[in-house]
C-alpha cells in the first residue's frame, strides 16, 4: 500500500506539478558542485518514458537502462540466498555508477550528460 501511495504521489508530481508550477526538486548535487551527478536526469527520464519517447529517456541518464535489468538480477541472487554472488554483482552496480558520474564531467564523455535531442 506503501509504494502504491508512493506511486501516485510520483506520478502527481510528474504529471501535475510539474506542468502547471514548473517548480521541480533539483539536484543538490548539481546546484552545489556544478557537476552532473549520476542521477541527473532522471525526472526527464521518466517523463519521457512515460510519453513513450525511449531514444529521449536513453540521452537523459543512460545508466539506468544498464542497472536496472543488473538490478533485478541481483534482486534474484538475493531471494536464491546467493550471497556471495549478490555483492560481488552490487559492488560492479557501484563501481559503475561511481564511473558514470565521474565521466559524464569530463569533456571528451560529455555525450554522457543529460541533453535533449
Amino acid at each position: 500500500m506503501l509504494m502504491g501511495i508512493a506511486g501516485i504521489g510520483g506520478l502527481l508530481y510528474l504529471r501535475v506539478w510539474l506542468p502547471l508550477t514548473g517548480i521541480y526538486i533539483p539536484c543538490v548535487f548539481r546546484e552545489v558542485t556544478g557537476l552532473w551527478c549520476p542521477g541527473c536526469g532522471m525526472t526527464r527520464l521518466v517523463l519521457s518514458l512515460m510519453e513513450l519517447d525511449l531514444l529521449q529517456a536513453i540521452r537523459y541518464n543512460v545508466l539506468v537502462f544498464f542497472l536496472a535489468p543488473l538490478y533485478m538480477i541481483y534482486l534474484l541472487l538475493v531471494w536464491r540466498g546467493k550471497r556471495k554472488h549478490s555483492s560481488i554483482l552490487m559492488g560492479v552496480m557501484v563501481m559503475m555508477t561511481i564511473a558514470f558520474g565521474v565521466l559524464r564531467n569530463i569533456s571528451y564523455f560529455a555525450w554522457l550528460a543529460p541533453t535533449e535531442i
